[in-house]
């Protein structure tokens, strides 16, 4: 197993890789039909990231499947440009096993070798298993965005977390 910066050339597994996400889990943005990037913009995506320094992405990779990937998009304006909001996500038949935090330290000592200062992502706040990851890695809770998302008829609440990076 091996964690790595995502390079164009994974756009394919990349693409396999969120389809099953997404259609494992709830606590994911997407549901399942609504993921429609094809391989070409996947890899169009990954070669603007690493040109621009706009965010990275980083993959857990076990043999030739990818089982983890974590990605952050830096602020675009002048005022939130020390800032990356991060979104993780690993295979079902994968968690438990530390590739989260594995990728969240990645994509961490990338944001610190870019001079960021502030990593923040949302999370659902039924989702124990990621919070408590969160938390292991630095994370502090912010607040909640009430009703953020309606996933099967029923709206969710999600709690606002960041860790600050002391350089």
């Amino acid at each position: 197993m091996s964690v790595r910066e995502a390079e164009p050339g994974d756009s394919a597994r990349l693409v396999k890789f969120f389809r099953t996400l997404y259609s494992e889990t709830n606590f994911m943005l997407f549901e399942p039909d609504e993921f429609v990037v094809t391989e070409e913009q996947q890899a169009r995506r990954i070669a603007e990231m690493s040109g621009s320094e706009s965010g990275a992405m980083f993959v857990h990779e076990t043999g030739n499947e990818l089982v983890g990937v974590v990605f952050g998009n830096r602020g675009v304006a002048r005022r939130t440009r020390h800032s990356l909001y991060v979104v993780i996500g690993v295979v079902q038949a994968w968690t438990g096993q530390g590739i989260g935090r594995t990728l969240l330290e990645a994509l961490e000592v990338w944001a610190r070798c870019s001079g960021l200062h502030r990593l923040e992502l949302t999370v659902d706040v039924s989702n124990r298993r990621a919070i408590a990851l969160y938390e292991k890695c630095g994370f502090e809770r912010e607040g909640i965005k009430r009703h953020s998302r309606n996933i099967e008829g029923s709206y969710s609440d999600e709690l606002y977390m960041s860790k600050l990076i002391v350089v």
